[in-house]
Order: C-alpha cells, then structure tokens, then sequence
C-alpha cells in the first residue's frame, strides 16, 4: 500500500507541470521590476502562487511545481539565467515548507489557521533566504559584512510587501481553487496517491 502511495503517476506529473506553468506565467506578466545597485529586484503576485503549489498540491509536488516554474522564468531572463538553480532551491523550499505546515497532523491544508500559518513561515523564510543570498553573494566578492547588508536594504525594501501580497492573495485564492480542484477526477486521482506527499 506504501509502494503505491509513493508511486510517480501522470497525474502528479500533469499538476507539477500545470502549476510550474501557472508560477512561470505569473512571474512573467505580472510583477513590478525595481531596478537598484545590486541588481533588480521585484514586486510580485508569483510568491502567492508558489503558497498555493504547497497547498493545493502538498509539500513535494507542491515544491517541485513551484521551483520548476520559478527556474524557468530565470532561465528565460538572461540577467536571472546564471542564479536558476538557487532560484529553483528558494521556491521549492518555500512551497515545501507551506505544504508540509498545511498538511501536518492529518490536516491536509483544510484548516484555515494552519494554511494561515503555512503561508506566513513559508513567506518569510522567502525573504529570509533572499536577503541572506544577497549579503553572501557581496561578501563572495569581497565585502564586508556591514556594507553588504546595507547595499542589499534597497532590495530589502520589497520583502515585506511581497510577504504580505503573496499571503493575502494565497489565502484569499485558496478556498475557490480548493473548491475547484476537488470537483474534479482529477482530485481524486491526486488524493489517491498522497496530495500531501
């Protein structure tokens, strides 16, 4: 029974890919770029849906999704292109840690107060990772501590909102996707197998 729980199926391949399409689409069309000294950063909605790849879809499909999505929008940006495979480790984390909140003790991401708390850790650990790999991307090149902390505060700056947009529109969104997905075969195939695998 653990074998087949465990097992591969089209199906999880078909949602990792539908939702790594969603993450990369989003990211491409809707975000605000900011330019600044150590490169560009930017305001987006994409964040909120790499909360929903963890809920919809649980820690690992969830994870996978959400890092394939966001890696190809790099690849896809040459100025992005070189840093795709941090890119991919960020965002599977961040729905991974989402999924495996939500989906905890049987939970299976229908408690609103779990999900609640699964989208603020997992946003900010986002943000968290982000700020850490800009100072030690400067101090690689031979900055101190300090001034690289302080070249990173312009791109700091776009944490917090992004924190709060993507869990915002996570949790609003949530309800009527979930709603969505579990009125379909397709659900039930996925459940089958472990949403919260």
């Amino acid at each position: 029974m653990e074998n087949r729980k465990s097992k591969i199926t089209l199906y999880d391949i078909v949602a990792v890919g539908l939702m790594a399409a969603v993450v990369f689409v989003v990211t491409m069309f809707l975000s605000i770029r900011i330019p600044t000294p150590t490169g560009t950063t930017m305001i987006k909605l994409a964040n909120a849906f790499v909360l929903l790849c963890g809920l919809l879809l649980g820690p690992v499909r969830g994870g996978l999704a959400a890092g394939f999505g966001s890696m190809l929008f790099d690849l896809m940006t040459p100025e992005y292109a070189p840093e795709a495979w941090i890119t991919f480790i960020r965002f599977f984390l961040m729905a991974w840690l989402c999924g495996l909140i939500a989906y905890a003790a049987h939970a299976a991401a229908k408690k609103f107060s779990r999900n609640l708390i699964a989208c603020i850790v997992a946003a900010v650990f986002s943000s968290v990772f982000y700020m850490v790999k800009g100072i030690v991307e400067l101090m690689i090149g031979g900055s101190a501590l300090a001034p690289a902390f302080v070249s990173n505060i312009p791109k700091l700056l776009t944490s917090p909102p992004n924190t709060i947009i993507a869990v915002v529109v996570a949790m609003a969104l949530y309800p009527a996707l979930r709603k969505a997905l579990d009125s379909t075969p397709f659900a039930h195939h996925l459940a089958h197998n472990g949403t919260g695998q």
